[in-house]
């Protein structure tokens, strides 16, 4: 099968990983460096702060140690801003939007559209062998952030051998399903066919520390 290329030319999407301060004196100012995750950025281009919702312009962007004119999706970028806005690793900085005025407040989840959700539909490859199940706590790493989240709705199996849904109320060990899952805080999403970073969540044991499993978003259901 051919791999996955992400699209450069859809609309921005970074998470931020972390952040520096460099103070030269008269002009101090923070650089936000993470990989680009889809789209592409260069000096001018509005920008939102995701989850805040906070607007910005591009003042800089920067490859390593170097002012660079343009940085495209799969490469490491530097951003700086051309005001001060709280910005923290794990956030996301992504192209904004004519209709960004009200931030997450759409009820679906367009396929190139970042939005703010604690309610989502997901597919869901479960690794753990103790099964999956409604209610069932566990963390989940989005970018780079950890949240809380559980299962709130097992929808389906999908049988293997036919790749029809099946019914279930839990995920055995190597199963795949379709759930709804509720986050302790929302988080920027899109659907994992958008994009494969923005899209997916690894599901974490919080007492043993084992990856259990790995979510990848869908359309709302």
């Amino acid at each position: 099968l051919p791999s996955t290329q992400e699209d450069h030319d859809a609309p921005l999407a970074m998470p931020v990983q972390y952040v520096a301060r460099i103070d030269d004196g008269a002009n101090p100012e923070r650089v936000f460096w993470g990989r680009v995750a889809r789209g592409a950025v260069k000096v001018g281009d509005a920008v939102l702060v995701l989850p805040a919702g906070h607007a910005a312009t591009v003042k800089a962007v920067r490859r390593a140690a170097e002012a660079v004119p343009l940085v495209t999706s799969g490469e490491s970028a530097g951003l700086v801003l051309d005001r001060h806005v709280d910005v923290s690793r794990g956030d996301w900085i992504v192209a904004a939007q004519p209709d960004d005025d009200e931030v997450g407040q759409g009820s679906d989840l367009d396929i190139n559209r970042i939005e703010i959700k604690d309610t989502f539909s997901a597919t869901i490859a479960w690794l753990d062998t103790e099964p999956a199940q409604v209610a069932r706590k566990f963390l989940v790493r989005h970018g780079h952030q950890w949240v809380q989240a559980s299962i709130t709705h097992i929808h389906h199996r999908l049988n293997i051998q036919t790749l029809l849904p099946t019914p279930a109320s839990e995920l055995g060990v190597n199963e795949i399903g379709a759930v709804t899952v509720q986050l302790q805080r929302a988080l920027p999403l899109t659907t994992y066919l958008s994009n494969r970073t923005a899209g997916a969540l690894i599901v974490v044991d919080p007492a043993s520390h084992r990856t259990s499993g790995a979510l990848l978003v869908g359309p709302a259901a």
